[in-house]
């Protein structure tokens, strides 16, 4: 995943040129990525990339992708991606498995990992934050961790109701698959 705010600072001018090598290990592999940065026109900005992509093929691939500055409202400006496939404004560009070329998340159809969880997965994810949040410590099925001597005690007597909630959710569809799986089985 490439992304903008890591390449370009928020108050970086144009005027830029350069070439960096960056080794990303995919799969304790080792996978080189050539890209060259340069932003000495404005209209004119781009990004260069050179790689291999992630699908077998062993050919290499050079492209650029046009970079986009937007003037932000108390000063300074926000560099963007112009997606090479969907041509949409973009923070980042991603190299999923089998791609051949950095896209935006839209092009490639990528989902967010919130989107592919059942009702227990989220269940659980917001128990454990909240968890983290009453900075408990051990396993979060053994309940409310104690008061943290900085929080007051509304703010944790609302988590803590919050947490018994999420883990009521958890419990409620665990017995639900439990369920169902014992009734296919008679």
């Amino acid at each position: 995943m490439l992304s903008t705010t890591n390449l370009l600072r928020a108050g970086l001018r144009s005027g830029i040129k350069g070439t960096l090598r960056w080794r990303l290990w995919v799969d304790a592999k080792p996978f080189p990525i050539v890209f060259q940065i340069d932003t000495t026109q404005e209209y004119g900005a781009f990004f260069e990339l050179v790689h291999r992509p992630r699908n077998g093929d062993r050919t290499i691939h050079r492209y650029k992708v046009r970079l986009l500055r937007t003037p932000q409202p108390l000063g300074g400006s926000r560099w963007w991606f112009e997606c090479p496939h969907s041509f949409r404004k973009t923070m980042k560009l991603y190299l999923p498995l089998g791609g051949s070329r950095f896209y935006s998340r839209q092009a490639y159809q990528l989902g967010y990992a919130s989107q592919r969880e059942d009702a227990m997965g989220r269940a659980q994810r917001q128990a454990m934050k909240v968890f983290r949040r009453l900075e408990g410590e051990g396993n979060w099925r053994d309940g409310p961790p104690p008061k943290p001597k900085w929080m007051r005690w509304r703010t944790y007597d609302r988590l803590a109701d919050r947490f018994d909630y999420y883990n009521a959710r958890f419990d409620g569809v665990w017995l639900d698959s439990v369920a169902g799986l014992l009734a296919k089985k008679s």
